[in-house]
């Protein structure tokens, strides 16, 4: 059902307009002495073809960054893994929630992944970290 206005259809997904769909700089992961916290006291969270680690911060908000190791595939593919992972991550920053570091890092080639696929494991690892069935 849609409601007057305040949602749109667009290529067969439904979008709310009150809610930010942009990847603002704040909700990136940008010092490497923060990615490294993340590294040192978060913890990790494996799925089949990537895993995460996550720590808490204090902020009213989620952080999230991409890192790619150069042995998992070629350059083309590790950016087709940022793009797929960064567009999962905004658009389910709801259903992720406030007060998280994430880091992602692939551990094989994307292949024939789709990014439905990969929203679906990042919001289950998610989940699992918060301990949410």
């Amino acid at each position: 059902m849609l409601c007057a206005g305040c949602c749109v259809l667009v290529l067969g997904f439904l979008y709310d307009l009150d809610m930010d769909l942009r990847l603002r700089r704040t909700e990136r992961l940008t010092r490497q002495s923060d990615i490294d916290a993340v590294y040192k006291t978060g913890r990790r969270h494996h799925a089949k073809f990537f895993r995460i680690h996550v720590k808490p911060n204090t902020l009213p908000f989620s952080r999230f960054t991409v890192s790619v190791p150069r042995k998992v595939c070629t350059a083309v593919l590790r950016n087709r893994w940022k793009r797929m992972l960064r567009e999962s991550f905004r658009l389910n920053k709801e259903k992720i929630g406030p007060g998280l570091d994430i880091v992602a890092v692939p551990t094989r080639a994307p292949e024939e992944l789709q990014r439905q696929q990969v929203e679906f494991v990042l919001v289950e690892l998610v989940k699992k970290h918060r301990g949410k069935p």
